[in-house]
């Protein structure tokens, strides 16, 4: 009988001994220094639903004065995420020791479990600079010794791929499959960059294209045969061209639900782009439609939040910070119309509006009921504030983190916001600085 107990009361400890591990390996602990960062930074989801959750505050690192920081947070399953200009793999249980520069991705240091994998991604091409084009520098005299440049950066990371020990089969899997989207991507960026950074024009840049376009039509065709996997959407560069990919054909159920991405893309936008609430239940059945379960999901989530705060609603507060480092806030210009433009250094649409902003500002400058608001979402306030002084601009020029804005569902910029003097939302997507309905919705609040 005591025999029995001690056998039973030996499993009951395994069970709870396991039960724990198992308990212990949903946490991820990443602590260490940030290098360059401002005062505040996220550890983004890169997911295939990056673009389609509302924004969180969830894994937001606050580094104290040292820089030095401690984030613990849970995570189900393996996932890509971005801490600055470095992407992740982090897996439950990574427990590291890191430091990251902001101003030097190549820099990152790693240490403890989950390190190796993330050693290997720092020198992750960049997407949108056209993955191993590498913003141009790839670009060669010919289409033809371009495209065995891309396929020489291409096999540099195969070769670091494999000598890279203490990884998943599963990370080698979506590491080998980014290597190959990379080359595509390339294929696809570099005739525009090519042209560019040869300086070509007229005829001989229309003779250079359709000679670039030949050349790459073999490799694509070799790169995209039976690449049509829907699991490959956590991949960013791999969502950049699965548009293309799908029209190749594949398994329906991969398509499906590449397509159904697209769809909830699209749909998110759209859902983001109406003010007013009374509108937003025309997208239930176009939802409904969405056949892929966690898709529409997650898409029902952006309309739930968008019914949430709209037009008419009260202005949510937030807290911002002026050039001179001040705390500076919303509300404190009730009673005027307020004019917000989202912006960014990085984003070039942005940069393009500024001259209208300026103009903008300029019509109503003697009209004290009404503000513009210059609201940069740079990730730190070095760009924001390089980029004022470049170009000389005053007045309210405020700088925020993107997760205090949560309410206002910043996803895509450039954008705008328009609120009246009762401090009510009138536009969650007010027209551009550029378009001339701009002034014709501010004058009729101003009435």
């Amino acid at each position: 009988m005591t025999n029995k107990l001690n056998t039973l009361l030996c499993s009951c400890l395994l069970l709870f001994t396991v039960a724990s591990a198992q308990k212990k390996t949903e946490w991820v602990t990443l602590k260490g220094e940030l290098k360059n960062f401002s005062n505040q930074v996220q550890v983004e989801d890169l997911s295939e639903f990056q673009y389609l959750l509302p924004p969180t505050n969830e894994r937001m690192i606050v580094p104290d004065a040292k820089s030095s920081f401690n984030i613990r947070f849970k995570l189900a399953k393996p996932n890509y995420f971005r801490l600055g200009r470095n992407i992740l793999y982090l897996s439950p249980g990574d427990d590291m020791e890191i430091v990251v520069d902001y101003k030097n991705q190549m820099a990152a240091v790693f240490k403890g479990r989950g390190a190796e994998a993330n050693a290997y991604l720092k020198s992750t091409p960049f997407p949108k600079g056209g993955s191993f084009i590498e913003a141009g520098s790839q670009v060669k005299e010919s289409p033809e010794a371009t495209i065995i440049a891309i396929e020489a950066q291409a096999d540099i990371r195969r070769k670091e791929l494999a000598n890279t020990k203490n990884v998943t089969a599963e990370f080698r899997r979506l590491e080998q499959a980014r290597i190959k989207a990379d080359l595509i991507n390339s294929f696809y960026s570099g005739e525009d960059y090519s042209i560019y950074s040869l300086k070509l024009k007229d005829e001989k840049a229309k003779e250079f294209s359709l000679a670039y376009q030949k050349a790459i039509a073999p490799k694509l065709a070799f790169y995209s045969k039976n690449f049509v996997d829907a699991s490959l959407m956590k991949l960013v560069v791999y969502r950049d061209i699965a548009s293309d990919l799908v029209k190749n054909g594949g398994k329906a159920a991969d398509l499906q639900s590449i397509n159904d991405w697209y769809s909830s893309y699209s749909m998110v936008r759209a859902i983001q782009k109406v003010s007013d609430k009374s509108q937003l239940g025309a997208f239930k059945a176009k939802i409904a439609a969405i056949k892929t379960p966690e898709l529409r999901g997650v898409v029902n989530q952006t309309l739930v939040r968008q019914m949430a705060f709209g037009k008419g609603d009260t202005a949510v507060d937030f807290i911002a910070e002026d050039l001179s480092g001040r705390q500076v806030s919303l509300s404190s210009l009730k009673g005027k119309v307020v004019y917000v433009d989202l912006w960014a250094t990085w984003c070039g649409p942005c940069m393009k509006e500024m001259p209208y902003f300026e103009k903008l500002k300029l019509k109503y400058k003697d009209n004290p009921a009404v503000v513009f608001i210059s609201l940069s979402l740079d990730d730190t306030t070095t760009p924001w504030k390089a980029s004022v002084a470049e170009r000389k601009a005053d007045g309210y020029q405020w700088h925020i983190n993107r997760s205090k804005l949560r309410d206002y569902n910043i996803v895509g910029i450039p954008r705008s916001l328009l609120i009246d003097k009762d401090f009510k939302m009138v536009d969650m997507n007010a027209p551009m600085p550029s378009e001339t309905e701009v002034g014709q919705r501010i004058d009729e609040l101003l009435k």
